[in-house]
């Protein structure tokens, strides 16, 4: 009697200390035993052990997927069980304790539906063969395995859960998309979805192309943690400036224009390790949730409320005053295309004590073709890594103005300008001056430049450009 009573107070120990389970042999990696909450997972080898439970956390790695021959197999076993990409259902994926496990008996199968099926299938993500996540489910039998999870609502990438249940909530402290708060790597990846949302993170470097002609995709060998041989059209952001572990970067694409001009790597080397914030719409790229259609940025951790890119840091460089009774010093005049009667397009001129320069190619009544630049001295941007410029215009008069004029810039000693598009326009119908919201200069800073004014007319349009208090600002 006095030894059953031992055997029994021995066994109750147990029981509070750890349930019991089969620790089926994970290859010398780490067996995880959790309760199934958010921040203490189950283990693959709890639920192999007999773990049962609806909505609990579970955590290890995407091993492989199952093939189910088109319809006509639908079992788990070697024949269907595949624990290599490309994967051609996306319907499923394999979990184990470890990254490297190819033992169907040590690992479970996934039933996948919803925007989860959409980040974690290995058809559309073949990068995420060998990444840790953790997805909130229930145990169920699944291909004929008891050991298996199905009706997913949640997952996060990593060896925890999200807090407070299912994504998109972001977990406490993360941002929720908007300016002021815009959304970590760690979320992107996490499986937030959303368009013209807001994302802060470090660029770490960029994704090789597939040389080979297939589709590219974020790997170890595409992922390249510098700035060598960059590609102009993509980047990848992180949430540490050192990060080097691929599965916890995006790929952010970069689109023709001033944002690819100022962020790629290719002409702006030095932009590695350097804290961003991007506007733009969360999506499928390279295989991983990235960020396309960027429309907006602002260096370091938070974006621009509002929208834009405000000017911001130190005054570099002041010119075309109101009040000033003669043109800046050092401003130049070129007259690419001149009509007859006049003899330069730009001019400066004042009008009841306001002082702007005017360009114009309306003379005598008539619109003439026309092309011509005036532009700065050469300005010294040497130790900012951010600038901006703004300036004020008028224009009463408009019909080709917005689509012919321009904010012009060029390194020192170039010859030819490089065009920047103006964000905002003046009100047609008055002389009212508007400010143009910044532009950004940031792919010159380091660097020696002057910038300018592009106007050019048709005979079908020559309006009158009036241009005033020139500012640009910089950040070092």
């Amino acid at each position: 009697m006095l030894l059953m009573a031992v055997i029994g107070l021995a066994s109750c120990s147990e029981d509070l200390e750890q349930p019991p389970v089969i620790n089926p042999d994970n290859g010398g990696g780490e067996v995880v035993y959790g309760t199934g909450t958010w921040d203490k997972p189950l283990g693959v080898n709890q639920l192999l052990g007999g773990e049962k439970g609806s909505d609990v956390w579970v955590t290890g790695y995407i091993v492989g997927w199952i093939d189910t021959k088109g319809g006509t197999v639908n079992k788990y076993n070697e024949e269907t069980v595949t624990f290599t990409t490309p994967a051609t259902l996306a319907s499923n994926i394999v979990m184990a304790a470890t990254p490297d496990e190819k033992d169907i008996n040590k690992c479970i199968p996934v039933q996948l539906s919803g925007s989860i099926r959409s980040s974690l299938n290995l058809v559309d993500n073949p990068g995420n063969l060998g990444k840790q996540v953790t997805v909130k489910g229930s145990v169920e039998k699944y291909f004929g395995i008891e050991a298996a999870l199905k009706n997913l609502s949640a997952f996060n990438w990593g060896d925890k859960g999200t807090q407070g249940g299912d994504n998109p909530n972001p977990p406490a402290g993360e941002g929720n998309g908007s300016a002021e708060k815009p959304y970590s790597v760690a979320q992107m990846l996490g499986g937030q979805s959303g368009t013209g949302v807001w994302v802060s993170g470090y660029i770490v470097g960029y994704i090789k192309s597939n040389t080979s002609g297939g589709a590219s995709t974020l790997t170890a060998e595409s992922a390249t943690f510098s700035a060598e041989g960059a590609a102009a059209s993509n980047m990848m952001l992180a949430d540490s400036p050192e990060e080097k572990d691929y599965t916890k970067c995006t790929a952010v694409n970069l689109p023709t224009g001033a944002i690819r001009a100022a962020l790629n790597l290719v002409d702006n080397p030095g932009n590695i390790g350097r804290q961003v914030s991007i506007k733009g719409d969360l999506s499928k790229y390279f295989g991983v949730n990235g960020l396309r259609n960027a429309s907006e940025y602002n260096w370091g951790p938070t974006g621009t409320a509002g929208g834009g890119t405000t000017p911001s840091g130190d005054a570099i460089y002041t010119a075309l005053g109101a009040s000033d009774a003669s043109l800046t010093s050092g401003w130049q005049f070129t007259n690419v295309k001149l009509p007859e009667g006049i003899s330069d397009i730009f001019q400066w001129k004042e009008y009841n004590g306001n002082h702007y320069l005017n360009a114009s190619a309306y003379v005598g009544g008539a619109n003439f073709e026309s092309e011509a630049y005036a532009y700065s001295p050469v300005i010294d941007l040497t130790g900012y890594k951010s600038v901006s410029a703004t300036f004020d215009s008028a224009a009463k008069f408009q019909t080709t103005l917005t689509q012919l004029c321009k904010f012009v810039v060029r390194e020192e000693g170039a010859s030819a300008w490089t065009e920047l598009n103006i964000p905002t326009w003046p009100a047609a119908g008055a002389w009212t001056f508007t400010s143009s919201g910044a532009i950004d200069l940031s792919a010159y800073a380091g660097k020696k430049v002057q910038i300018g004014f592009k106007y050019a007319s048709t005979t079908a349009g020559a309006d009158t450009w009036e241009i005033q208090n020139l500012k640009v600002s910089g950040s070092k």
